[in-house]
């Protein structure tokens, strides 16, 4: 590896434009990969956290959880069925909502359940519902100005209900979600956990059964969004793999009389190459590192409201591909070496 790290200490200003055009180009996957998942997180986080293995819904309604419609008796028969460890029923209406007092509007999406039941999500301010006429609320509509005690009225809905807890990530269709209880009303959906390796439960296919993921791509606008973004983070990493391979094969062909020589000296191929890998891998590391840090950077100056969410995870995945990239573009520049003859490069680069 001595080769690869002198030759980046003698070309610095060649390798720091590459390393430059890299993490302009990783900052921007980066930023596309944080919105897209901040829009699936804004969209449908709240069945993303859902507690509950599948939903059973109305059979032919395409994956539309608020196009189902389900009798009241389909939670007993649920609950009955062999495996079915819970089933707790679950109503999805957008309305708005407004604070006693006040003429502000507020948009939202009600969950109507059990309070009781395992889909009501747990409380990072305040405390879980005791009453039906209590409700918990996503903490995003705190800047709305809704505070734990406030009393709030919904549109289409009779009687006031009181704000007893906050939880996080609970948005639906890019709106907060306010969970209450909601006897009476039709029933979207049947929330289930299952004895582990079920899936229906042992229902009888009077209705479709659907994993979290299957009722996400249910979701208005949810597939198609995610749909663009995918595409334009999957185009970018092909212009990387495009532009890091054109680099490398021009430094590579610059420095052809140099391998001759090598060759000539009695390099092996293998050890040339090992070298050539080695810079790739060193200046992708770096780049990419300091483009991790770039984006956090950018992430602490954008607005709360703007939904970006980059996590550990989805960051390693992104490094670990776009080192893959930089190692695939790379590979043209590799058969050059391979195919370098020490006469010909000698009396070339002469």
């Amino acid at each position: 590896m001595f080769l690869a790290i002198r030759e980046l200490l003698h070309a610095k200003f060649r390798y720091i434009l590459i390393g430059f055009i890299m993490v302009l180009i990783t900052v921007l996957i980066l930023m596309i990969s944080g919105l897209a998942k901040g829009l699936s997180a804004d969209n449908a986080s709240s069945i993303q956290n859902l507690n509950a293995d599948n939903l059973v819904i109305e059979s032919g309604v395409e994956q539309e959880l608020t196009k189902s419609f389900l009798p009241e008796s389909a939670v007993r028969e649920t609950a009955q069925a062999e495996s079915v460890n819970e089933a707790v029923p679950l109503v999805i209406r957008m309305s708005s909502a407004s604070v006693t007092g006040s003429e502000q509007q507020h948009d939202v999406a009600i969950f109507g359940t059990d309070l009781q039941g395992m889909l009501t999500p747990d409380v990072i301010e305040g405390t879980k519902p005791v009453d039906s006429n209590e409700v918990i609320a996503d903490v995003s509509l705190q800047k709305e100005g809704i505070a734990i005690g406030d009393t709030i009225a919904f549109r289409g809905h009779d009687g006031e209900y009181t704000v007893t807890g906050f939880a996080e990530n609970q948005r639906y269709s890019h709106t907060p979600v306010i969970y209450m209880s909601m006897a009476g009303e039709k029933i979207n959906a049947v929330a289930i956990q299952t004895a582990e390796g079920e899936r229906n439960g042992g229902l009888e296919p009077t209705y479709d059964i659907l994993s979290k993921k299957e009722v996400l791509q249910g979701i208005p606008s949810y597939s198609q969004e995610q749909a663009s973004l995918n595409m334009m983070i999957i185009f970018l990493f092909v212009i990387a793999a495009f532009v890091l391979a054109i680099f490398f094969y021009v430094i590579t062909m610059q420095k052809k009389a140099q391998f001759g020589v090598l060759r000539a000296l009695g390099s092996q191929t293998s050890y040339i190459i090992n070298n050539l890998l080695f810079q790739v891998v060193i200046i992708s590391i770096v780049c990419i590192a300091i483009a991790i840090g770039m984006t956090y950077g950018i992430k602490m100056l954008l607005p709360d409201d703007m939904p970006f969410v980059m996590t550990a995870g989805n960051t390693v995945q992104t490094s670990v591909l776009l080192l893959a990239v930089s190692l695939i573009g790379s590979l043209i520049s590799l058969f050059q070496v391979v195919k370098v003859d020490p006469v010909e490069a000698i009396e070339g680069g002469a």
